[in-house]
């Protein structure tokens, strides 16, 4: 089936990114260059860099081990040829970060590998136009916003910088793994075993109580990328990469946010009827109704989504008419038959959270709870399936 993402058209959105700089970036011809010759390349950029004063020889050895990406299954696949975009192969993005490869595209614009040379690390920088169809695009304005607010908090990347160029505009942040759609594919079984699984779904319910907590929305949680209109679609949970948070589920891809708490605490009004926000495959069904979200329509995809690693699949994957598939979620959230599948303990999970009421604020603490018993004694920090290269599920 096709999962459609809606564009955003948020009221409210006052975010303003810094006035546009006039310098152009530079670019940098890599073309095949092998390893040693781009080492000079890149010394060859510092050279041009007023931020890095550092002597060739030095470049070499700081920015080796930068290009040498790591064998891991989790690290993300870089690109080292890609197609037209925003940036080419060596570029110079604002005379500091370095693109080195393309790790995605989306619909709504791209994501590249890249050298920060002013602190000498490898980092993420999601790009998308400013002007779409003649207007000027609010996704990643939104989207930056939000980031802002939510920095300091476990379960969102860090972010470096954010700004503009005269086409486009951009967010660096801290470089994460592949997302868990991809992780999952890698499973001989096609899915994750329960306690990988339970501590992903309380790390998210942590990372949405956080973003609840400081008045928004996600409202489009899903663990896999998806296609629409031609484009694979980011999927918006990953985990990080360095030794402290490889175990730290991310939060990502905030361009379908709303605000739905004002900052004095008061809950909008709800409006008397919406547009479709979302991923149809974890939308819930005041979603599909057109009807105000609240927090409990995040956490429905929550429960939508821990199903999917589990259990290897949804039972709506393949529908493709929208009929049918609201009339298999209400079966499924009718019934404990399907969860029950899992654990009864993830059908109490699962039926608790679909009795919630768009206005009510959840109580996470009391969520996380009922799937304890799925960690099976398992600490956060312990190893995952695809650290033990998934041995728990094929034995």
């Amino acid at each position: 089936m096709d999962d459609k993402a809606a564009d955003v058209n948020e009221e409210g959105s006052d975010v303003c990114l810094a006035q546009p700089s006039m310098i152009q970036p530079t670019s940098i011809d890599v073309g095949s260059a092998g390893s040693e010759e781009y080492l000079g390349l890149l010394s060859a950029a510092i050279a041009q860099t007023p931020l890095a004063a550092v002597t060739p020889s030095e470049a070499n050895a700081a920015y080796r081990p930068l290009l040498s990406v790591p064998s891991k299954p989790w690290y993300p696949k870089i690109k080292k040829r890609f197609g037209a975009g925003p940036f080419k192969m060596g570029e110079m993005l604002k005379d500091r970060w370095m693109i080195t490869g393309m790790i995605g595209k989306g619909g709504y614009g791209s994501i590249y590998h890249s050298i920060d040379m002013r602190a000498l690390e490898t980092v993420a920088i999601k790009v998308e136009p400013r002007m779409r169809s003649g207007k000027v695009t609010r996704r990643m304005l939104l989207e930056q916003k939000v980031l802002c607010r939510l920095q300091g908090r476990p379960h969102v990347p860090r972010m470096v910088a954010s700004g503009h160029t005269i086409r486009h505009n951009y967010i660096v942040m801290a470089l994460l793994s592949v997302n868990l759609g991809e992780l999952k594919k890698m499973s001989p079984v096609n899915r994750l075993s329960r306690s990988t699984t339970a501590r992903i779904l309380q790390q998210a319910i942590a990372a949405l109580r956080d973003m609840h907590t400081v008045g928004y929305l996600h409202r489009d949680v899903k663990w896999l990328p998806v296609f629409t209109d031609g484009y694979r679609g980011p999927a918006n949970m990953c985990f990080g990469l360095t030794p402290r948070t490889r175990h730290v589920l991310m939060l990502v891809d905030f361009g379908l946010v709303r605000r739905y708490r004002q900052p004095t605490g008061e809950l909008r009004a709800p409006r008397i009827r919406t547009g479709f926000r979302g991923t149809l495959r974890y939308a819930s069904l005041r979603a599909h109704h057109r009807i105000e979200q609240g927090p409990s329509d995040d956490l429905i995809a929550i429960v939508y989504s821990g199903y999917e690693l589990m259990v290897g699949e949804l039972p709506w994957q393949l529908l493709s008419e929208s009929t049918d598939l609201i009339m298999s979620k209400k079966r499924f959230q009718n019934t404990r038959d399907y969860l029950s599948i899992v654990s009864e303990s993830y059908a109490d999970f699962g039926m608790v959270i679909f009795h919630l009421t768009p206005r009510c604020i959840p109580n996470y603490t009391a969520l996380q709870g009922l799937i304890q018993d799925l960690v099976a004694g398992k600490a956060m920090e312990d190893l995952y399936d695809w650290e033990e290269n998934y041995c728990k599920l094929i034995n």
